[in-house]
């Protein structure tokens, strides 16, 4: 038996309890009998020790070393041969020892061998005692088999994720160095400030994004250091707009799950205009729902609307890895819509209960 069986995780205790309850059903069927509930209680415990002895053999020996290895025909002769040996020591012990010795004035000694009550030892007291370890020794395998299953997925769930996560950092810090380097080229002013807002967002990454899930403040956090190194950038000609509401107090999400969809607002939409561009960050939460709704201008091309894996805006890593995490940590639990019109390109992405998840 697995311990994962065991009341109250011991093992002794579950089989004490096993034995006492066989007892109590066999003597139950005997309700309405002539000779009373304890005469009955009496004879079911003559039989415990045959009981016993088809149940741990077939546990311990038989099941493991047969029917787990597939070895059906012998299981099914070794275990017929299990239950005529155990009922065999059941008759011998009773008609040599146990009505001699406890009930000598009533037992009368047969000329023959009593072989119908060696029969019945069999099909009645031992059979049942053998289908129901050999069902619950199934059903532990399969528990087993299926835990494992379980647990395989789950290591590659945690595998996959961790080699998605590790992708984000240095794409995120390229796109960023990008920018330093374009400041420095140009000596700015602005370019002490870049290194500082850099190493806060360096911090973030080594330090806060190391657990699975961090606040969704953080990660808004992080978004505002991004966001205002775009702006050292593009300096005047570019206008942001970031937004929050609802009580995001308690949410908690997978670090670098939002940034990139505001990476490529500026990456795939206003880097290619010279003209004023715009950016608008909206993240909201209210009734169990998280929705993110970022909005960039960009060149003026015919309305269309495209799937994510169609368009080369949708082809870089960020989108491509942010969107395998959507998949994986919420099946079935968020929407993601990214679709381009007139001068402007929209991303839409909606989860349900975002907290329910970090809370597992």
């Amino acid at each position: 038996m697995n311990r994962n069986f065991y009341l109250a995780n011991n093992r002794i205790l579950t089989h004490i309890l096993f034995w006492i309850a066989y007892i109590l059903i066999y003597t139950g069927v005997h309700a309405e009998g002539e000779k009373g509930l304890f005469y009955y209680l009496l004879i079911e415990l003559q039989g415990l020790p045959a009981a016993m002895l088809v149940a741990y053999i077939n546990l311990y020996i038989l099941f493991p070393r047969y029917f787990k290895t597939k070895k059906y025909g012998t299981y099914a002769l070794t275990a017929t041969l299990l239950l005529f040996t155990a009922s065999l020591l059941h008759r011998i012990l009773i008609e040599k020892y146990i009505e001699p010795t406890f009930y000598p004035t009533t037992t009368f000694r047969e000329p023959i061998f009593v072989w119908y009550m060696l029969l019945k030892g069999m099909l009645w007291i031992l059979s049942p005692v053998l289908m129901f370890t050999l069902v619950v020794k199934i059903y532990q395998q399969w528990f087993q088999q299926e835990q494992q299953h379980q647990e395989i997925l789950k290591e590659k769930l945690s595998a996959e994720l961790s080699f998605l996560k590790a992708q984000v950092h240095p794409h995120f810090l390229f796109n960023t160095l990008n920018n330093l380097y374009a400041l420095t080229l140009e000596s700015s002013p602005a370019a002490p400030k870049v290194v500082l807002k850099l190493s806060e967002l360096m911090s973030y990454m080594l330090y806060d994004s190391q657990s699975s899930y961090t606040s969704l403040e953080k990660e808004f956090k992080h978004i505002q250091n991004y966001i205002e190194l775009e702006q050292l950038r593009y300096g005047n000609r570019l206008e942001v707009s970031l937004n929050i509401s609802g009580d995001v107090s308690a949410i908690r999400l997978p670090p670098f799950l939002l940034i990139p969809f505001i990476e490529n607002a500026f990456k795939h939409g206003v880097s290619d205009q010279t003209d004023q561009v715009w950016v608008t960050v909206d993240l909201k939460y209210k009734s169990g729902l998280l929705t993110l709704k970022v909005e960039n201008s960009c060149t003026n091309q015919p309305e269309q609307r495209e799937t994510i894996n169609e368009a080369d805006y949708k082809k870089g890593i960020g989108l491509q890895n942010v969107k395998r995490r959507l998949e994986l940590i919420y099946p079935g639990q968020h929407e993601l819509l990214i679709h381009k019109e007139t001068e402007r390109f929209t991303v839409d992405l909606r989860i349900n209960n975002p907290e329910h998840k970090a809370n597992e």
